[in-house]
């Protein structure tokens, strides 16, 4: 086949439908590439906590990060919260009565979001019971409340997105592998190569995620890319319990070790992770590793869901590897590629809860060709080597 279009976006994760839908509800031409399917990659196995209370040290990303929040109370005003999965449950995060650290910590935490004129309180007691009844905290620990955070079933947003981009006139080409970047002699995009054909287009993006460097690899033929890119890859086990009645409703995670979080699944259970206990992933997705994660985590959190490990064995829990794309500084990368007219590309770790402010940002980029002030800041220039 071959086809024309205004821009090719490669990656149908969450970014890349968001964006794809954004740029075609502005009467672009859009063709959306997917080697897979929807949500395939790290959107399918994203803790998916949308929020911008884990933002305190950089006002700017946690304004950005905040906005994604907003954008998402829009979306869900708009398609219907139950049609993207998305729900506003709040979040806590705990610190022991003896762990002088953790104080701290939630208390900078309060203070920095307070400042940012983010939604926060301290709570204990009495109060904090309250907002979790059927969860167990030790006595006289204190949390950092912010009850604007959300969680969403991220898949079930990409999916609905992309309805809703071929229902705008988008063409959604599925099981089709990108392979080459077409451009003229003087660097300029012309389109790319499919396995299902040459789609002729002025603009290409690439939302493929912690595959970025091995995708640009592939479609410019310079291998360097794939090792060179500013963007490490992280792996994290996130498990998936059936329902449970004593699941708490809104997020809970620790400032106290050990680490844990987990939040409300949209089955009715608790989808469960944790950053040291994702060291395991290095072992691979073998079953009886994945076995071994699944049971430390389900007891981690039993300190906070009392029985949860006694209720649920491993075996019948979906426990995922998901690899987390994590660009060199921590921030976002979103923009044009320097020295190629027409591509453009976003990688990032905070994917979920930003998807629908880089798609909006990013379909101003490819319909003007100027980069939106908000965007300034995460070009891939600001790396070695990319200026």
């Amino acid at each position: 086949m071959s086809d024309t279009a205004d821009t090719v976006v490669i990656g149908a994760g969450i970014i890349g439908a968001a964006t794809a839908l954004a740029l075609a509800e502005r009467g672009q031409r859009v063709v959306l590439v997917e080697a897979s399917d929807i949500a395939a990659g790290t959107t399918g196995r994203s803790f998916a906590w949308v929020n911008a209370s884990t933002k305190t040290t950089d006002e700017a990303y946690h304004r950005m990060n905040a906005e994604g929040l907003e954008a998402y109370q829009n979306w869900a005003a708009r398609f219907g919260a139950d049609v993207i999965g998305h729900r506003t449950v709040g979040a806590l995060e705990i610190a022991a009565a003896g762990d002088r650290a953790a104080q701290g910590t939630i208390e900078a935490h309060a203070a920095a979001l307070a400042g940012f004129g983010y939604q926060v309180e301290l709570v204990e007691g009495e109060a904090l019971a309250q907002l979790a009844p059927h969860a167990h905290f030790p006595d006289g620990a204190r949390a950092m409340y912010t009850p604007m955070d959300a969680v969403l079933d991220a898949p079930r947003c990409a999916r609905a997105l992309v309805a809703g981009f071929v229902a705008a006139g988008g063409t959604f080409l599925k099981g089709a592998d990108a392979l080459t970047l077409l451009v003229d002699d003087e660097g300029r995009v012309e389109g790319i190569e499919t396995s299902q054909g040459e789609i002729a287009a002025t603009a290409v993006l690439l939302a493929t995620g912690a595959e970025t460097g091995r995708t640009l690899a592939r479609l410019t033929g310079f291998d360097g890319f794939a090792t060179r890119f500013p963007l490490r890859e992280v792996p994290g086990i996130v498990l998936n319990t059936p329902p449970d009645p004593a699941a708490p409703e809104l997020v809970l995670c620790t400032a106290t070790a050990p680490e844990i979080h987990l939040l409300p699944a949209a089955n009715g259970g608790l989808r469960i992770g944790s950053d040291d206990i994702d060291a395991m992933a290095a072992a691979g997705d073998d079953p009886a590793n994945l076995r071994r994660a699944g049971a430390a985590l389900l007891q981690r959190a039993s300190a906070f869901v009392p029985g949860l490990d006694q209720r649920h064995d491993p075996a019948d829990c979906e426990i995922v590897i998901g690899v987390r794309p994590y660009p060199a500084d921590g921030l976002t990368i979103a923009g044009p590629m320097p020295g190629a007219e027409g591509l453009y590309l976003v990688a990032t770790h905070s994917g979920v809860t930003l998807a629908p402010v880089i798609a909006r940002h990013m379909a101003e980029a490819i319909i003007s060709g100027t980069v939106p002030q908000p965007l300034a800041r995460y070009a891939l220039d600001r790396f070695p080597g990319f200026a």
